[in-house]
């Protein structure tokens, strides 16, 4: 314990002078405490003392607080506050580890495929809990905590098993908006627009199978996540070589239109990984839900 620390009274006394500043009455913090009046009043003697001067004044049959006991007040109020919630926290993600389903997922997956799916896969969890962890993109490696992740990659969870559910392709995307404001856009033009690229994939495959030279235009964006670049494509900022899994909605709404009928297959695939055998088997119904809905589109 720090020397700054030692000065500090005791939990027991800071709880006294909030319940009774709060209700102005040490018969009443006594009563809600369920201790007795001279135990009230032992302990916010002990505070004054500590600090030097009054906390109360009594006035008629309150208690009201001092200029300085009304400041001390709100910060304790404060302060006990930040440790209950504290407190709570960590007992509830404690207590419902057992029964809660701690999976992890890239973040472009959250957002753009499990957030707008999550109501069904509550219903596949039961009276489980859910916990997401966010990855960032193409990244496999998984807090110890994990359960289970879903993954775009090679598959190689570190310290987990894992399954492949589905290759994928990939083809460019973008905005209704953004396609009006180019209306002489065309597959010869492509150098033409921006591209919202990823730092991690690039465009190399597509563009070699549509038979255009490897040039990206100097107005594109470099971008680190699938996320951002399907987010940037939503807000008609550009052109973004899509994976059809995290852009079937926004196709099918309409929000996105797939340029061009060319598509190449996805460097990677997806996988979901698990801690052990016995994770899988207790997670079976959410572990399924997810497998179906990617493989068939189930969701």
């Amino acid at each position: 314990m720090t020397a700054s620390y030692r000065s500090l009274p005791s939990i027991q006394a800071l709880r006294c002078f909030e319940t009774t500043a709060r209700l102005g009455s040490f018969t009443l913090a006594a009563e809600e405490m369920c201790i007795t009046h001279s135990a009230i009043s032992h302990q916010i003697r002990g505070l004054e003392e500590m600090i030097g001067q009054p906390l109360f004044v009594r006035q008629g049959n309150r208690m009201a607080l001092t200029d300085v006991g009304r400041t001390l007040a709100i910060e304790t109020r404060r302060a006990l506050d930040y440790l209950s919630q504290a407190y709570s926290v960590a007992h509830v993600d404690t207590a419902a580890r057992p029964q809660t389903l701690n999976l992890a997922a890239q973040t472009g997956l959250i957002e753009h495929w499990l957030l707008p799916r999550l109501a069904n896969f509550r219903g596949a969890l039961g009276d489980i809990g859910l916990r997401l962890s966010s990855l960032s993109d193409l990244s496999e490696n998984c807090p110890d905590d994990v359960d289970m992740a879903l993954v775009y990659g090679t598959g190689d969870v570190p310290g987990m098993i894992s399954e492949k559910i589905k290759d994928e392709e990939v083809f460019p995307v973008c905005s209704p908006a953004f396609l009006a404001q180019h209306p002489d856009f065309s597959l010869q033009r492509m150098n033409e627009v921006p591209l919202l690229l990823h730092s991690r994939v690039t465009w190399n495959l597509w563009l070699e199978k549509a038979d255009l030279p490897i040039v990206y235009p100097r107005q594109s964006i470099l971008l680190d996540d699938i996320a951002l670049t399907i987010r940037g494509a939503l807000n008609g900022q550009g052109v973004a070589m899509a994976r059809s899994l995290l852009v079937e909605d926004y196709l099918r709404r309409g929000e996105l239109v797939r340029l061009f009928d060319l598509s190449v297959p996805g460097v990677f695939s997806y996988y979901l990984a698990w801690r052990s055998k016995g994770t899988k088997e207790h997670f079976a119904a959410s572990a399924n839900w997810i497998i179906q809905a990617i493989k068939f589109g189930t969701a």
